[in-house]
């Protein structure tokens, strides 16, 4: 498996933990139904939504990065709602947020 970041931009009315999901599956090759883990299972995907909802006028806040793991992979959120995809072997990567 390649440990090249993949980096993934959800549009203005996607919800993020959608994003991720799509990210996730398109990383590894899978059908999004076929992950092993379900987001819910790695972190609140509400929650994540919100934190990096637009703020006024659709703009994302640039602060903030949120890193967790998700079917072998690291899950890193930045503050503009980019997601950098990372495979990795072990999947260890614990859940951080960061503000």
């Amino acid at each position: 498996m390649s440990q090249a970041k993949l980096v993934y931009r959800p549009s203005p009315n996607e919800p993020l933990s959608e994003t991720i999901v799509h990210a996730v599956a398109d990383t590894l090759g899978v059908n999004p139904v076929d992950l092993d883990d379900r987001i819910s299972d790695c972190i609140d995907p509400d929650a994540l939504d919100r934190l990096f909802h637009p703020n006024r006028g659709d703009t994302p806040s640039p602060n903030g990065l949120v890193v967790f793991s998700m079917a072998g992979c690291r899950i890193e959120v930045e503050g503009n709602r980019s997601v950098l995809v990372t495979p990795s072997r072990d999947g260890s990567t614990a859940a951080r947020l960061e503000a």
